[in-house]
């Protein structure tokens, strides 16, 4: 068993609300599951040594629900552009590079260092159509010690361009990637990862249905995010008409894990659907900033309707994979929204539960402090923030949530397990 004490304990085991502990200890066996938050250590574990983090706060560890590998170094770069313009002038070239191994290499390394940075133990990464990244990506993921979901992206049609592989091609290295690491590794999966509709054959799509459900593995894909999005799928498939009717058909949707990405253009059947299934809506605030091509905000509309809801970066589309700016964007664009429609602006304990808990969903029991959950969790030092003193844990938190730096973040865990800074073991040489 091992013990931690905390200055205070922070968990939103419910969407809605914090549940907070001061001067508590965390009991952890030694599989990584949490064995429970105490105010007073019971006799029965007081002969356990004790880690003591002081007034520190221990918070579950962020889960990023999206973001682009091979999309990592434009990120920030071209946001005042045209879409079409920023996919063509970075975005697309970024990708091209990244089939160059000392590219990936490098590309691969600083992504999970930068996950490491911000707490992220647990990714959803969609890679490029590339197998070499993708491969490496998985390597350097496994001698980390974080946890990932990652995915070759299938993309076998010309929507915005030149196809970006043959579907031949596409299955084939997709079923090795799935045979060398799917369901191999309780830290690192494989996720199935079509771009999204408009760029997928019927024949990609079969495979990718047939392939979740064998392998009941994850799928991850882009849906709906624009009227043009939408309007190419009613075009090609006019019996079926909607987006989530199309992903449902070929088994994408329903029977495995699943999670949409962006999603703007949702109809109510569809979130409907996706209640019922299960599926995950990913929100990308950052990304509809940026980008200037989502929504404002229909977080609120998913949740009403019952849909789980995580956050995700969707670098280079957003800017930063720092999930403290990544909620705060959510919050902010919630309330913006909530000027000019009729829904409640997002809470502070609902942004913090889909970036742990609400993401960890995906992963399995992760994102939570509850009993049997792993223990996935950042200490977090809010001393350097404000000369300031807060009046309670929550406000200590507020603050944290909108003034936090990496540096606030002294140590991190995953699994049970300390993770320390990546080491460096891919090189130019």
């Amino acid at each position: 068993m091992h013990v931690y004490h905390a200055g205070g304990v922070i968990h939103t085991p419910v969407q809605n609300d914090f549940e907070i502990y001061e001067n508590a200890y965390i009991c952890v066996e030694e599989d990584g599951r949490v064995n429970g938050i105490y105010s007073v250590l019971p006799k029965s574990m007081m002969h356990f040594p004790v880690t003591d983090f002081g007034d520190q706060i221990l918070i579950p560890a962020f889960t990023d629900g999206h973001i682009h590998s091979a999309q990592l170094p434009n990120a920030g770069l071209g946001y005042d552009m045209p879409f079409s313009k920023w996919l063509g002038e970075l975005t697309y070239p970024s990708e091209r590079r990244y089939r160059e191994k000392e590219v990936y290499a490098a590309v691969n390394r600083q992504l999970i260092m930068d996950f490491w940075k911000y707490g992220i133990m647990h990714g959803a990464i969609m890679s490029s159509t590339d197998y070499g990244a993708t491969e490496n990506l998985f390597e350097q993921y496994l001698d980390s010690g974080m946890c990932a979901l990652i995915g070759k992206m299938n993309s076998d049609l010309p929507a915005y361009g030149a196809a970006a592989e043959s579907t031949e091609a596409s299955i084939r290295e997709t079923e090795l990637l799935i045979s060398k690491y799917a369901n191999k590794n309780p830290c690192v999966n494989y996720a199935l990862s079509p771009e999204f509709v408009p760029t997928c054959s019927d024949a990609l799509m079969e495979f990718l249905g047939d392939a979740a459900r064998k392998h009941q593995l994850p799928v991850i894909t882009h849906a709906a995010e624009g009227t043009e999005d939408v309007e190419m799928v009613r075009k090609r498939f006019p019996q079926l008409q909607t987006y989530g009717n199309v992903l449902k058909h070929f088994g994408l949707f329903g029977g495995h894990p699943a999670a949409a990405v962006h999603y703007n253009m949702a109809e109510p059947e569809e979130l409907l659907d996706m209640a019922e299934l299960g599926v995950i809506y990913v929100q990308c605030p950052n990304s509809g900033m940026d980008m200037g091509t989502e929504k404002l905000m229909i977080m609120r509309k998913a949740m009403n309707y019952g849909v789980p809801c995580a956050l995700g970066s969707d670098i280079a589309g957003g800017h930063t994979c720092n999930m403290f700016r990544v909620m705060v964007s959510a919050m902010q664009l919630s309330r913006i929204t909530a000027l000019y429609e009729p829904f409640e602006s997002l809470k502070t304990a609902e942004v913090f539960y889909m970036a742990t808990k609400g993401g960890g969903k995906l992963f399995g029991k992760t994102g939570s402090f509850e009993t049997g959950y792993f223990f996935d969790a950042l200490v977090l030092d809010d001393g350097m923030i404000s000369p300031f003193k807060a009046e309670s844990l929550r406000e200590r938190f507020e603050r944290i949530l909108y003034a936090a730096d990496p540096a606030c973040i002294t140590l991190r865990f995953c699994k049970g397990k300390r993770i320390r800074a990546p080491k460096n073991r891919y090189t130019k040489n």
